[in-house]
This record gives C-alpha cells, structure tokens and sequence, in this order.
C-alpha cells in the first residue's frame, strides 16, 4: 500500500516538472536582437495536457485507495449488530470470527474484547467489563487511527486533482477530462469522509449495545479462549 502511495506522489512530482520544463521552454523561446518578432498561434501545450491529466490521475488513485476498502464490508450496522448478538447467544467462536473478517469497522473492538474476555478467566462480571471495556476503547482509537491516516493520505491526492484540473484549464487541450477526474477524486474523498462519520457513530453504539452482550456471554462462561 506504501508503495503505491509513493508510486502516485512520484508521478505527480514527475508530472509538475515536465509541466514547469514546458512552460520555462516557451517562455525562453525568442529571436535574435533586432529581429523582427514574429506573432506565432498560441496551441495547447500537448506537455501541458498529458500533465494535467496525469497529475489528476495521480490524485485519484490515491483517493481511491482508502475509499475502496469502505465497501469491504456488506453489512449495514444494523445487520452485523444481529448477527453478531445471535452468534454471541449462541455460538460466540463463529462470532469471533466474524468480527475479525469486518476489518476496518467496529467489529475489530469487538473481537479483541470478547478474546480478552476469554482470557481473564474469571465469570464475574465486573471483573469481565474491566478488561474488555478499555480492550474495545483501545482497539477501536486503533482502527479510526487507521482511517485518519488514510484521510490525511486522500487529502494530497485532492490537491494533485485540482491542481491537475487548474493546469488543464489554463491552456491544455481536453481541459474537461481533468476536470472530469478531479470531480470523481472529490466523490471519493467525500465517501471516505462519509465513512468515517458513520463509523465513528458505529463505534458509539456498538460500545453500548454489543459490548454488554460480549460480558454476559463470558459471564456465562460460554466462551473462554478462542480455539487452536
């Protein structure tokens, strides 16, 4: 992932050079001192075009890297919230597993409180809700780290799809396809940004409704430590 972060600034870097090189050629081409000037027809820069789409390119890829992974999970809050209540009822080891399948949500809170849980050894339930509450709070600042990361990550990606965008309509020819690009990296960014609203909501609730169901399944000593 890393690299394909690098890959995408190297471009865009790569790409404003050529763009700069372009312009300080045209800028230097003249006459001779004393020559008549000649007015020569102003055309796109064919640099300046490849350069506004490439850099808005860049920018989308890198916006679309986090906003795809939003669409990893299916399942709506409300959906995962009965399935996972039912499987801690019943059959908490399934329940486990899949919480941890539902990376990136607050399913991962979940998972490492109800294994923690598991490991406490004990069935009163006090003592249950004192390892698994700060378990869930600590894994949840974990996965909206994660996501802030990415965010912080989208917003250059942003910056290289405007700018993509502004060179293209300064004098590139096909200004409307980084134009068009740019609109698509903003859809993407505002996704994310949806995302993790909804999911810092998520985290809230699931604190409230699913942890307390975590406890009582511990409690009631259905499970204990996850299965080798």
């Amino acid at each position: 992932m890393k690299r394909t972060y690098l890959a995408g600034l190297v471009l865009g870097v790569a790409t404003l050079c050529a763009v700069c090189a372009d312009a300080s050629a045209q800028a230097e081409d003249g006459t001779e001192e004393g020559a008549p000037v000649e007015k020569k027809e102003e055309g796109p820069s064919t640099l300046k075009t490849l350069g506004s789409i490439g850099l808005a390119i860049t920018g989308l890829v890198i916006v679309l890297i986090p906003a795809v992974k939003t669409f990893s999970s299916s399942l709506s809050y409300q959906a995962a919230r009965l399935m996972l209540t039912n499987f801690l009822r019943t059959n908490p080891y399934q329940a486990e597993i899949m919480a941890k399948r539902m990376e990136g949500t607050f399913a991962e809170g979940i998972a490492a409180a109800l294994k923690m849980g598991g490991m406490v050894g004990s069935q009163d339930l006090k003592t249950i809700q004192s390892a698994t509450a700060p378990t869930y709070d600590g894994a949840a600042m974990g996965v909206m780290a994660k996501w802030k990361g990415d965010t912080a990550k989208a917003k250059m990606g942003i910056m290289a799809a405007v700018a993509g965008a502004a060179i293209g309509l300064s004098g590139g020819s096909y200004a409307a396809i980084p134009v068009i690009i740019a609109v698509l990296t903003i859809a993407a960014f505002l996704r994310l940004m949806l995302y993790m609203r909804d999911l810092e909501g998520n985290i809230i609730r699931a604190r409230a409704e699913i942890l307390p169901e975590v406890d009582a399944t511990v409690a009631a000593g259905r499970y204990r430590v996850a299965p080798p």
